[in-house]
Formats: C-alpha cells, sequence, structure tokens
C-alpha cells in the first residue's frame, strides 16, 4: 500500500491535488454563499431587484402592459395592496427569476395570454385565506378567483412568504385601467430613468418615478463589512497557502535538478517541465471542484452568470498566485545554480 502510495505521490501528485482540492472548495463556498446572498437579498425585497424603477404611468395616455418594449427580458409588478399581506400583479417577457417552490410552480409566459387566472402564493398564507373548489385552491381578488398553481418561500422567513401574486391578465378591465404604482425589473433601465419615459408599442408614455429606498430588504451577514472582511481573510489565507506551498514544493525539486545540473543538463528543462505538471494538476483539480459544484449545488439559473464570474475570479486568483510563487521560486533556485 506504501509503494503504492509513493507512486501516485510522485513528485508529490497527491499533495498537490489535496491542498488545490480544498482551495477549490473554499472558493467555491464562498462563491455559492455571494449568490445566495444575492438571492436572498431579492427575496427579502419581495422580487424586486436593487434597481428596480417605481413608478406611476401617466393617467392621460392608454397603454398595454403586453405591449412594453425596453430591449430585453424584464419582470412587471402592480402593486395592488401593501401590509401585512403584499398582493402584487404580474407580467414577465421571456424567461424571469423564479423564487423558491415549496409546491406547484411558477408562472410562465402562456399563462399571461389566456383566459385563465393564475395565482401563486407565499408559504404563511393560511388555507383559512383560500377557497377549495373541485379539489383546487383558489384566491378570491376582489370577488375574481385565482386558482394557486405554486407556492413560495425561502428556507428561512422573507418578504416572500406573506405575498400573493396575481396573474396580470387575471385582473379585471377596470383595475387594469386604474392607475396604480408599478414596478419594473430588467438589468440595465438607465435610458427610463433619464428619459421619463417607457415605450408602449411605440408609444411614448411618461411616466413619474420615485424613489422607495431599500424597501423590503433584509441584511443578511449582519452588514456589508462583514461580508467584505471575510473575502479579505479567504483571499489571504489562499494566496498564503499557495506561496508557501509551491515555493516548498519547488525546493524539494531541487536534489534532481542539481544532479542534472552536474551532469551537464541545463536546469532550464526540469523547471519547465515542473511548471507545466504543477499547472497541469492545479487547474484540473480546480476545474473539476468547480464544475461539479454546478452539478451538485442548487442555484438558481438566475444567477448562473454571477456564480460563473466569482468561479472565474476564483480561477485567476489561484493561477496567478500560483505563477509569481513559481517564479519567485525559479528565480532563486537560478541564483543557487550560477
Amino acid at each position: 500500500m506504501s509503494d503504492l502510495f509513493k507512486k501516485i505521490n510522485r513528485g508529490g501528485v497527491f499533495h498537490i491535488c489535496l491542498l488545490y482540492i480544498l482551495l477549490s472548495i473554499m472558493i467555491v463556498s464562498i462563491s455559492y454563499y455571494e449568490i445566495k446572498k444575492s438571492e436572498m437579498d431579492t427575496l427579502g425585497r419581495g422580487l424586486y431587484n436593487e434597481n428596480s424603477i417605481f413608478f406611476i404611468p401617466d393617467e392621460s395616455v392608454l397603454w398595454n402592459w403586453r405591449d412594453i418594449n425596453i430591449g430585453q427580458q424584464f419582470t412587471l409588478f402592480k402593486e395592488l395592496q401593501t401590509g401585512s399581506r403584499n398582493i402584487r400583479a404580474i407580467y414577465f417577457d421571456n424567461q424571469t427569476y423564479v423564487p423558491p417552490i415549496v409546491d406547484g410552480r411558477f408562472f410562465r409566459k402562456e399563462d399571461f395570454y389566456d383566459n385563465g387566472r393564475f395565482a401563486v402564493v407565499g408559504k404563511e398564507i393560511q388555507r383559512s385565506e383560500l377557497k377549495y373548489k373541485n379539489g383546487k385552491l383558489y384566491y378570491i381578488y376582489k370577488n375574481n378567483e385565482f386558482e394557486v398553481i405554486g407556492t413560495m418561500g425561502a428556507s428561512h422567513l422573507t418578504e416572500i412568504d406573506k405575498t400573493i401574486i396575481l396573474s396580470m391578465n387575471g385582473l379585471s378591465g377596470e383595475e387594469n385601467r386604474e392607475s396604480g404604482i408599478f414596478v419594473l425589473n430588467a438589468s440595465d433601465l438607465s435610458s427610463i430613468t433619464k428619459s421619463k419615459m417607457l415605450d408602449v408599442g411605440g408609444i411614448k408614455v411618461p411616466v413619474h418615478l420615485f424613489e422607495r429606498g431599500e424597501y423590503g430588504a433584509q441584511s443578511y451577514a449582519n452588514s456589508d463589512i462583514y461580508n467584505v472582511i471575510l473575502k479579505i481573510i479567504v483571499f489571504i489565507l489562499v494566496t498564503f497557502s499557495i506561496i508557501v506551498f509551491t515555493v516548498s514544493w519547488i525546493k524539494k525539486q531541487w536534489s534532481e535538478i542539481r544532479v542534472l545540473w552536474i551532469l551537464g543538463f541545463q536546469p532550464i528543462y526540469p523547471l519547465f517541465r515542473y511548471v507545466i505538471k504543477y499547472f497541469t494538476i492545479t487547474s484540473f483539480t480546480y476545474v473539476l471542484v468547480a464544475g461539479g459544484s454546478f452539478a451538485i449545488l442548487n442555484i438558481n439559473p438566475e444567477f448562473y452568470n454571477e456564480y460563473f464570474l466569482h468561479i472565474c475570479f476564483g480561477f485567476l486568483v489561484i493561477v496567478l498566485t500560483s505563477f509569481l510563487s513559481l517564479r519567485m521560486s525559479m528565480k532563486s533556485l537560478s541564483k543557487r545554480l550560477k
């Protein structure tokens, strides 16, 4: 068994893999924490983004929410009631953020283009607040029955747990025509905030914007300063571990390099071979752990891009730190061979 281990660990392969697996897990963990924090912040705001805009359309202009065109995916909410129970109507174009679903499903695009009335309710909504009919649950809003197609809720209490979301097409014509507070979610709304105009089927509808602040936002991980401190600690641990291990590993190869040098071989060749070997093992280990995290961890598709960027940044830190450590070690060895 010991001979097999020595064979596997020839050149310190096992120790390199072990270290970089641990470091990769550390980076994956902090990356997962970051996207979960982003998701929890979104849930804490009741599905509103941090850059959502709150507006009231000009009552003098007739418009249809189905004709909104901002050149990107968006989600539109209409606030119907705010308080102990938040009631909102929703419409979205193409794919939108899907909150954690306890039972059933969230809205699909086709739900907004038929005659059905649908609702997704928070897990804190009591059964007594719903109507049971023909084996289905319904939420009654202004004498209209909205079929409950799903129940949403996170692992801990958030704003969405007491929220009821209705399909916007299910509202009565009068309710749709009534002015109210609308909330628009999209990645970039700067053009609307600057012009204060919303493109609706080629018609520019004036909108009155107003600030809501961090409405419904909840603070996770105590505060942003703790989040920054955590990142700094992880960064220091990763870089320090890589530097110490890499310098130590190169020094262990000194005996082989010195023998080859005495025999007349240029040290650059074994050093180059060690560098290639080191980067191959470290890169493969990180890609294996990071790639596996996409399959193992429960990552909301809405946050795939954010998670991928965190993973890429972690890989960049590992590669650059390893490169600088190897360069520093090789310079030291080169001086000793002169």
